[in-house]
């Protein structure tokens, strides 16, 4: 078109290509620009929406971490006894004493006299039962409440076979051995404990007969399984395993070894651990407000830049949601932050005083359940679980007919049974006490349950309230990307009509070309003509 422009000397001298370029560009551009900075703008917006999405995300699982810990610690002075803090909300121990005077330990089986892993044992089959062993000589064997299991091997089953199928039982381990003189043994553990000893069986003559010890394992077994024997606070206890977690609340134990002397168990206050975690607490809160203080700015002042989310309604409401929760009292003693130090700044950040901190918390360990545990309590009546995450503090009304045994709390129906000792359990199934278990005596007709939920999880409710599906974040986010598409969409529609307007100037400034040229043509012609007289007059 250039070359042609160039070359046609008799037209307007117009290139009409850029001409028909310019003004389909000076129809079309503006409107693009428009649609361009709206989406600019949408996409800002989701930026930082996204930014505080992550920042509320890290704060909710900051609060689910923090529900999980304890303002005490449990210490024991005997490395035969390890102590795990395991569920700070169940923990009712001042000190303790424990030996061990013997470990738990599984029964050890071993089959010796093959040549190999791969020997070929045959076909047949092995039962296997799961049960005590007595002291008995002969020894007797006391099944436990599991049934016999039995295995059926096809012809050619190996040694290795063999160990794989007893492995498949649960609370069984089998493995072939090479005992290095040029033999291998099948050895098989049990699970500890005296109740998870075995016996197996097979038919007599049947090639698994050499793993036979139905009547005495005394020539098979290298070691017995036998029950932790231990003395808390000199009352002598068993337990099938060397884990412990149901003899101390809230509190599990490892048997490491047996002792000479007692192990002492010990709580107390984790001052240093909970200073850590208040710490992170307080950095956490100012790193949020910060940031929704960035992305909310207008921009007003000198070297203000403007935010992301500018004027934006939502993220100072969730901001302001929290300081709300933190200023609040927390427990039936109404444990305020500035209690232990945690103090509200004029720009509405927070300090940690260390020094105050750490003298209520030495003072007092219990003073911080609040912010860690929720409290739940009853009047005639016993309660356990945990409520959802949004329920309120409060109390809650239970009531109850003694003689058809139907209940209801604050009017959701409650459905229960009588236990064997004659109380009753009922499961609460909806409602704002959703999972919580209720068990009253069978002549009760009314309790109420009182719930304050800790700090941890009514700011966990909050940030998640902001982020949850369906929420007003993300409706918003929604939103903007449906607008971001649809303004794509109406760009591709402008690219398409721009080149329309383009090719429709070019056909009629082309037609123009011919004309001007016809009529140039046409002039330069007449004009020939009439020198040509002159020159002849």
């Amino acid at each position: 078109m250039d070359i042609l422009s160039s070359l046609n000397t008799g037209g307007s001298g117009l290139n009409i290509k850029d001409l028909s370029e310019t003004l389909s560009q000076a129809e079309i551009v503006p409107r693009k620009d428009l649609i361009s900075g709206r989406i600019d703008t949408a996409e800002t917006r989701l930026s930082g929406y996204d930014r505080l999405r992550g920042q509320m995300d890290t704060l909710s699982d900051a609060m689910s971490m923090m529900s999980a810990l304890s303002p005490r610690k449990v210490t024991t002075d005997n490395g035969a006894v390890g102590v795990v803090l395991a569920d700070p909300s169940a923990l009712d121990l001042d000190t303790a004493s424990i030996t061990v005077d013997r470990l738990a330990q599984s029964q050890v089986l071993s089959f010796t006299g093959f040549s190999a892993a791969d020997q070929t044992i045959g076909a047949g089959t092995l039962s296997v039962d799961m049960g005590s062993w007595s002291d008995d000589t002969p020894p007797q064997f006391t099944q436990n409440a599991s049934a016999t299991q039995t295995i059926t091997f096809a012809e050619g089953s190996t040694l290795a076979d063999v160990a794989e199928a007893l492995s498949s039982f649960e609370g069984v381990s089998a493995r072939v051995i090479d005992l290095g003189d040029g033999t291998f043994s099948l050895g098989v553990i049990s699970e500890t404990g005296k109740q998870n000893a075995l016996r197996l069986s097979a038919p007599p003559g049947s090639p698994m007969a050499a793993f036979d010890f139905a009547s005495d394992p005394s020539a098979v077994q290298v070691q017995s399984a036998q029950d932790a024997e231990l003395r808390l606070n000199g009352v002598t206890v068993t337990r099938p395993s060397n884990s412990v977690d149901d003899l101390l609340p809230g509190v599990e134990l490892t048997l490491n070894a047996t002792t000479t002397q007692a192990a002492n168990i010990a709580v107390s206050a984790d001052v240093e651990g909970t200073l850590t975690t208040m710490q992170a607490l307080v950095d956490m809160v100012n790193a949020t407000r910060s940031l929704v203080t960035s992305l909310t700015s207008r921009g007003v002042g000198a070297n203000a830049e403007k935010g992301d989310l500018a004027g934006d309604s939502l993220a100072n409401d969730a901001l302001a949601g929290m300081s709300s929760i933190l200023s609040q009292s927390f427990g039936s003693s109404g444990l305020h932050l500035a209690d232990i130090g945690i103090l509200t700044e004029r720009d509405g950040s927070l300090t940690l005083d260390e020094a105050a901190f750490t003298k209520a918390l030495s003072a007092d360990p219990a003073m911080l359940d609040p912010l860690f545990s929720d409290e739940m309590s009853a009047t005639n009546a016993t309660v356990e679980g945990s409520p959802p995450a949004s329920t309120e503090a409060g109390s809650y009304k239970f009531q109850r007919d003694p003689a058809t045994g139907t209940a209801t709390i604050d009017g959701v129906a409650v459905f229960g049974n009588q236990n064997g000792d004659g109380d009753w359990t009922y499961s609460v199934p909806s409602g704002p006490m959703r999972g919580v278990k209720i068990t009253v005596a069978d002549e009760t007709e009314f309790a109420t349950i009182n719930f304050a939920p800790s700090m941890a999880k009514s700011l966990k409710a909050h940030v998640d309230g902001v982020t949850e599906t369906g929420g007003t974040l993300d409706q918003r986010e929604a939103t903007l990307n449906k607008s971001i598409t649809e303004e794509n969409i109406a760009l591709e529609a402008l690219d398409t009509r721009m080149e329309e307007l383009r090719l429709r100037y070019l056909s009629k400034f082309t037609e123009m070309e011919r004309v001007v040229t016809q009529l140039n043509s046409t002039a330069d012609y007449l004009t020939n003509m009439v020198d040509a007289w002159n020159s002849n007059n």
